[in-house]
């Protein structure tokens, strides 16, 4: 014990003994950390650090042939124990956690962000069309009032025309035909085709709201209507025996009676 004081006294190094007297490694390791506080890095870096030393000490070892495995009846209990390494490991995960959570609520609010500014945008995109239109309108009313027209019965004719070209020239401005999906440009029907389907716009001349309302001449009219009225007769159908059924068999229809009868 004095011996070791006086060593240490006279500033002898355990650096100077042998390997074997210490078990001291220094490691050709250099630990690079960018983030310093990033501990889980830390411990990564000095895990590896650690292992590069016991295999030093391993190889040392085997080539001095001297003992160095723990024998089956020794009994050593770790500086740190496991309890408190477990500690330590759940005290990393969840320090990871939340800055996993810190970061996505970070992104959150940039998205949260960007969708607003896009919602402004499209307000302000909406008001300026609006604005567009009643500017427009406004000028129709004006040349109406005026009297830039030819004939003052085709007044107001003239002007829900151009009211209505104006209004659709602003939804074709909206969404261009080029923005559309090819399919749907492609796949798109004739007018004659939607105006069957769908029924016929109001032509041109006609004034008022009422005017898809019948008329007695209208009322007459049942063409593309089928049935009687379309001028086709019914063909019957055929039963099992391949006999047609119906009024084309030129047999009347027996009363109810009669067929209880029967």
């Amino acid at each position: 014990m004095a011996r070791g004081l006086l060593d240490l006294i006279e500033g002898k190094s355990s650096f100077d003994l042998d390997f074997f007297e210490t078990q001291v490694i220094q490691s050709d390791l250099n630990i690079e950390v960018e983030d310093v506080d990033d501990d889980i890095k830390i411990e990564v870096e000095l895990y590896k650090n650690a292992l590069e030393s016991a295999k030093q000490a391993y190889s040392r070892f085997q080539k001095s042939s001297k003992p160095f495995f723990r024998p089956n009846d020794f009994f050593a209990e770790m500086i740190k124990s496991d309890s408190h390494m477990e500690k330590i490991r759940l005290r990393l995960i969840d320090e990871n956690s939340r800055i996993k959570a810190s970061e996505e609520s970070k992104k959150k609010r940039e998205l949260k962000k960007l969708g607003k500014a896009i919602q402004i945008e499209n307000k302000l995109q909406r008001e300026k069309e609006s604005k567009r239109l009643k500017e427009s309108v406004k000028e129709l009313r004006k040349k109406r009032k005026d009297g830039n027209k030819l004939d003052e019965k085709k007044d107001e004719e003239e002007f829900e025309i151009e009211l209505e070209e104006a209004l659709s020239n602003s939804k074709k401005r909206d969404r261009p035909d080029s923005t559309r999906p090819k399919n749907e440009r492609a796949n798109k029907k004739p007018r004659s085709m939607r105006d069957n389907k769908f029924g016929h716009p109001k032509p041109k001349g006609v004034v008022g709201k009422r005017w898809k309302e019948n008329t007695k001449e209208s009322s007459k009219n049942f063409q593309g209507l089928g049935g009687k009225g379309d001028g086709r007769v019914s063909s019957g159908s055929k039963n099992r025996a391949g006999k047609v059924s119906g009024s084309r068999t030129g047999k009347p229809r027996l009363g109810k009676s009669k067929r209880q009868k029967r």
